[in-house]
């Protein structure tokens, strides 16, 4: 009677391990696949990585000797699954594929025989269906005309003739750091997305042809994309001709998502293993020194998940940074996406022109109540390089297009500052993000005012790339206030500096209206006269009060734009 209690017992526990959705799923079906997570993960390999990272010369042997850890890890603890699986028939399983960044096994094609054996092998932790991510659900927004953006900065979207930079580039102050001869040269920055156009216009100057692309579904030998997602987030991050934030940063693609509604787990797995030590095309030959310094991750999912965390962990322990999207599930509070929402990587939220946070940004905070996102950055309408053509350009808003903008300004922050860790790059950009710009919506989600910072809107704040550096001029910053009718009033009341000098050497500051129609500057001191073309209509304006009063210029709306420095 014992010995049968004991018998039961052992079986029961064995059928826990595996989780209730492949049973159900078995309930209908005869095969399913699967995800077999082993005691202690790689954990243990990733501290013992850890305790002799000082002990290598070069980042590529210390990257080199992670691997080596975690494959010994790997095929330790899968020895016993590995055996099992060998002496079934072939028609228990369709294929089997293992990883080591994280130490799991997929088996395709498993039935309920093959997967009771393994759930009665020891080390064997937990069995589960594989996890589904998306891309941020993006708005595709082709019609720029009505909604602000200033005229030859976001004109048609099939070419860019255009010398200006795109408006998010200037509201972190890129530009700033460019002018001291920083843009992003000697930093690696990896797109994990749905691939990227090579030979696009603005990505074709840096991208590394060789080690510089994987797909782990189709192995297509060279880069594809056939959503546009990817290459539009690559020329953010990279892109060329004031299109991205660090165009002299080089750029290597992996293909983790084949659509923009489907990013398989062992995609992802794959591109992550591949960006901790990349391989040729065929996953070959590995070259851990060609590893990327800043990951940018425009996708995740609406679930409280840890399954990529074992992957971000051994990132880390590479001195990788990893940046993620925040989600766009806003605006309701505690929508912040997985991975966003782990401890060690930056999560980033998504504001406009105006320096207001997206209603779709989601919020935190986290479910053990930490804040999130860490920061905010340039996210809606964002115009960047298309996958259509190497001359295409798509404006499209989300989290998606707000997180490369911060994975390019890490890559300029660790051009200036050659080996910089996580904790340095974190505590450069949350401690000198701007926020006196934004705009509270006294939404207090978790208890934290939104005034307040950091918070579970905006988080820290927006960043500010040139402040983060340091010893870079903080340039005048252009954005949208809002638009401005014919027949409508405003008043503003700030700082608003336009980075000018007038003939007696102050300072001039003014809200700039940026409109054919305005064909001088004039006044000294603290106030600005803008006179129309036609003689009759000025709009004034003064330190601290702007009154704009245009009823009668032609024009149906003029784009107010603001510029925001620190005083002289």
């Amino acid at each position: 009677m014992v010995k049968l209690t004991f018998i039961a017992a052992f079986a029961a526990l064995a059928t826990a391990k595996i989780a209730p959705s492949v049973h159900r799923h078995l309930e209908s079906n005869e095969h399913v696949d699967v995800v077999i997570e082993f005691k202690g993960g790689n954990q243990r390999a990733l501290e013992t990585a850890r305790l002799k990272r000082s002990s290598f010369k070069d980042r590529g042997s210390s990257i080199a000797h992670v691997r080596s850890l975690l494959e010994s890890n790997m095929k330790t603890s899968q020895r016993a699954a590995v055996e099992l699986l060998s002496l079934q028939p072939k028609s228990f399983t369709t294929r089997v594929e293992s990883f080591y960044i994280n130490g799991n096994m997929h088996v395709y094609g498993a039935n309920r025989l093959v997967l009771d054996e393994l759930a009665k092998l020891d080390n064997v932790a937990h069995i589960r269906q594989p996890v589904t991510a998306q891309l941020s659900p993006v708005s595709f927004d082709d019609d720029d005309t009505d909604v602000g953006i200033p005229q030859g900065w976001a004109d048609n979207n099939s070419t860019s003739t255009r010398a200006a930079n795109e408006w998010g580039v200037n509201l972190i102050s890129a530009p700033a750091v460019w002018a001291n001869g920083n843009r992003g040269e000697g930093v690696v920055v990896g797109i994990l997305d749905t691939g990227a156009i090579h030979t696009h216009d603005v990505l074709k100057g840096n991208w590394r042809s060789t080690y510089g692309w994987f797909d782990p579904t189709d192995k297509t030998p060279t880069p594809i994309d056939r959503s546009g997602h990817g290459t539009h987030v690559a020329g953010s991050a990279v892109g060329q001709n004031g299109i991205g934030v660090a165009p002299g940063a080089t750029w290597i693609a992996c293909r983790g998502c084949t659509t923009t509604a489907y990013c398989s787990e062992a995609a992802l797995i794959g591109c992550a293993q591949w960006m901790l030590c990349p391989t040729d095309v065929t996953g070959k030959n590995p070259k851990c020194e060609l590893a990327p310094d800043v990951i940018n991750n425009s996708w995740g999912g609406k679930f409280n998940s840890n399954w990529y965390q074992a992957a971000v962990n051994a990132w880390r322990a590479a001195d990788i940074i990893p940046v993620f999207c925040n989600g766009n599930s806003g605006p309701q509070c505690s929508t912040t996406w997985t991975p966003a929402n782990y401890k060690n990587v930056i999560g980033v939220g998504n504001l406009g022109f105006d320096d207001k946070l997206s209603p779709s940004s989601s919020r935190g905070p986290t479910a053990d109540g930490r804040i999130k996102p860490d920061v905010s950055a340039p996210g809606t309408r964002v115009r960047s390089a298309w996958h259509t053509g190497n001359s295409a350009y798509q404006t499209i808003s989300g989290t998606s297009m707000a997180s490369p903008h911060v994975t390019g300004a890490i890559a300029l922050y660790l051009n200036a500052n050659k080996g910089a860790k996580y904790d340095q790059v974190y505590r450069a950009f949350t401690t000198t993000a701007d926020t006196a710009t934004l705009t509270p919506n006294n939404e207090n989600c978790g208890g934290v005012s939104d005034s307040k910072y950091p918070n579970n809107n905006y988080g820290f704040g927006r960043i500010n790339v040139a402040s983060a550096i340091g010893g870079a001029p903080k340039e005048p910053q252009q954005r949208i206030q809002r638009l401005v009718h014919r027949s409508e009033k405003m008043t503003q009341c700030g700082r608003l500096h336009e980075g000018v000098k007038v003939a007696d050497g102050s300072a001039g500051l003014s809200a700039l209206l940026e409109e054919p129609n305005l064909r001088s500057l004039t006044g000294s001191g603290w106030e600005r006269k803008a006179v129309a073309q036609d003689g009759q209509h000025s709009l004034h304006r003064q330190w601290c009060t702007v009154t704009i009063q245009p009823p009668q210029l032609p024009h149906k709306q003029l784009r107010m734009l603001r510029w925001d420095s620190t005083m002289p």
